[in-house]
């Protein structure tokens, strides 16, 4: 389509996006996109785009192509000169520290930190920014207070991501997704199977939400 985002003449966005990132690392991406735009943060993205993305790598991963297109997407990528091209790399591999870090203090358990970070906010003028535009502020940021507890993996399937590559295969070929996620719970040779089952398919569930 004319109106789709571009990243240069010869590759649209998500082009790009398959070219640059690991499947995993995209959706991370887009996961905290979501989150961002559940709280006060709302920068300016390329959601449609990663969607989209994410939507052929299935496609790609199915007929089982995905490694030979994305070498061939990668050809075409520009190279970026100095420190462009490290915040570049830094942000399409999905190391998103600054940003993170910032959303972490947007819900910091200190008030007086929470209120520091959401006049930088609006100070700043960061709604409707990409996080490439405000890198260099975030950069600077004191680091956020973490809530207590032992932090989660993100998206939340990375930890078990070969189960659900697995379940897409199965359902590709026809398999109902609860049928998928027995299997690969099965597979597991657990004691708790029934529940691991229905852990495999909420996840496979959210990770196809992620696409919509």
């Amino acid at each position: 389509m004319s109106d789709e985002p571009r990243y240069n003449e010869r590759m649209t966005m998500s082009e790009y996006r398959i070219a640059a990132c690991d499947e995993i690392d995209l959706e991370a991406i887009v996961w905290k996109g979501r989150a961002a735009r559940s709280s006060l943060l709302q920068f300016a993205s390329c959601e449609e785009a990663d969607k989209a993305a994410l939507r052929e790598i299935d496609r790609l991963k199915i007929a089982g192509i995905y490694e030979a297109e994305r070498a061939r997407l990668a050809a075409r990528l520009d190279p970026q000169p100095g420190v462009f091209a490290e915040i570049a790399a830094r942000l399409e591999a999905g190391e998103l520290g600054p940003l993170n870090n910032f959303l972490r203090g947007l819900r910091s358990p200190d008030p007086d930190q929470r209120a520091r970070f959401e006049r930088l906010y609006e100070q700043a003028e960061l709604a409707g920014k990409s996080p490439r535009e405000c890198w260099r502020i975030l950069s600077c940021l004191e680091p956020a207070r973490k809530p207590p507890g032992r932090p989660s993996a993100t998206p939340p399937w990375r930890n078990v991501v070969q189960h659900l590559d697995a379940m897409r295969l199965a359902v590709a070929g026809g398999a109902s997704i609860p049928q998928a996620a027995r299997d690969a719970a099965a597979g597991e040779g657990r004691a708790e199977e029934e529940s691991r089952a229905r852990y495999f398919e909420k996840l496979y569930r959210q990770r196809a939400a992620l696409r919509e």
